[in-house]
């Protein structure tokens, strides 16, 4: 949720007025448009091997 922004002038008046549907709109755009957005989904390089699962059987636990 983004809030009404006004930007004032050096004089103190109102210059602009920010609406909060123009604020959020903005913000996804960027957010989906990120060149570094498109790296993350490339996923380069190695993958990760994969962990072995600890077994917790009763019988396998010692006191």
């Amino acid at each position: 949720m983004f809030h009404e922004v006004k930007i004032f002038d050096k004089m103190g008046k109102v210059k602009k007025v920010l609406s909060s549907k123009k604020l959020s709109a903005e913000y996804w755009n960027s957010f989906f448009n990120n060149p570094l957005a498109e790296s993350i989904k490339a996923k380069k390089g190695r993958g990760q091997k994969p962990q072995k699962s600890a077994d917790s059987d009763d019988e396998n636990l010692s006191d």
